[in-house]
């Protein structure tokens, strides 16, 4: 009996069969790519989401505690700014002591914003606002023992208040502290508390994460005896503000303006913050939207005629405006 002889592939059939198989992988490898690239940029815009929370809880914390001071005017308030130095470049003691002050605005512009003290803040991210806010730490009491020159650890600078009179606002390594005890004097019993004066000054700077230059929201803030920088979230572009005014002392906001328009800081009832998140990831649509910050103001593309605009190499990158408007609590009688 004959057995037929076994019979292989012909060359064109084998060609024929890599080539199907070359073109399943390539399809495969597509996908593939796509699918991660689609779960990074997913990714990307969660941790985006992220960043936009946590910086809109810091603007509403902070600006919610502007201006207390122990339920004491700030005309009220005597300060004793002392000798020794605290600051920043031209950000001096006496520009930190200054409760009169205790929302004021700063507007955008090159190397630093205008109005502000320079030497304060670096790397700043030209064209974006920036804000300082200052108040009595409602969370850092000192009782009188505690208030002496090794208080210096918590911060230097105290507010010794009573509730509906005045206060005493100085550094603690200046001060004649048994002086400072008995005016006002008394204590928690008498309405009388050793609060911690807070400083803080939100603004954009760079900060290189090792894969470079990152715009990140900022704080400085007095530490000890010092200004310094707080990196708090990345990827925020830029920031601006604008601030409602009660002009005529009816606890009614009438109108809205930016700094450079603001003649009296205290008829500010409220703050309207915008700012730009960017995700950290490059997406495969390039944006050319242009985001309304202010009445006057927009953030875009390199092509477009907004004052603050993103480069070509950052066109990729997703982004969301977020605007919040926050009411200053101690401002507004119930």
């Amino acid at each position: 009996m004959r057995y037929p002889r076994p019979q292989g592939f012909s060359l064109v059939e084998l060609m024929v069969t890599l080539v199907i198989a070359l073109l399943l992988l390539v399809g495969i490898a597509r996908v593939f790519v796509t699918s991660k690239q689609s779960y990074r940029v997913q990714e990307s815009t969660s941790r985006m989401q992220e960043n936009i929370r946590v910086a809109s809880d810091y603007f509403s914390r902070y600006l919610r505690q502007a201006d207390f001071w122990g339920g004491v005017r700030s005309g009220d308030i005597t300060v004793l700014p002392g000798s020794t130095a605290i600051g920043k470049g031209s950000c001096t003691k006496a520009w930190i002591m200054n409760p009169a002050e205790a929302v004021v605005g700063y507007a955008g512009a090159t190397s630093r914003p205008t109005g502000m003290p320079s030497g304060c803040l670096t790397r700043y991210v030209n064209g974006s606002d920036a804000i300082a806010i200052r108040y009595a730490n409602p969370d850092d009491l000192a009782s009188d023992a505690e208030l002496s020159r090794t208080a210096v650890e918590r911060g230097p600078l105290y507010l010794r208040a009573r509730l509906g009179f005045g206060g005493v606002l100085f550094d603690v390594r200046d001060a004649a502290l048994d002086e400072i005890r008995r005016s006002p004097r008394g204590g928690p019993e008498a309405g009388v508390f050793n609060y911690k004066m807070k400083i803080a000054v939100f603004h954009i700077q760079t900060q290189d994460f090792g894969t470079g230059p990152v715009p990140t929201l900022s704080m400085l803030e007095l530490d000890r005896s010092s200004l310094t920088t707080a990196q708090l979230v990345d990827g925020i572009e830029t920031l601006a503000f604008a601030y409602g005014l009660d002009s005529d002392d009816d606890q009614q906001v009438d109108r809205y303006r930016e700094a450079a328009a603001v003649s009296d800081w205290r008829q500010v009832l409220s703050v309207r913050v915008s700012f730009v998140a960017r995700g950290d990831e490059l997406d495969n649509v390039i944006d050319t939207s242009e985001y309304a910050l202010t009445a006057s103001r927009c953030y875009g593309p390199a092509s477009s005629t907004c004052a603050s605009r993103y480069s070509a190499a950052d066109a990729r990158f997703q982004r969301r405006l977020v605007v919040q408007e926050i009411q200053l609590r101690n401002r507004v009688r119930g």
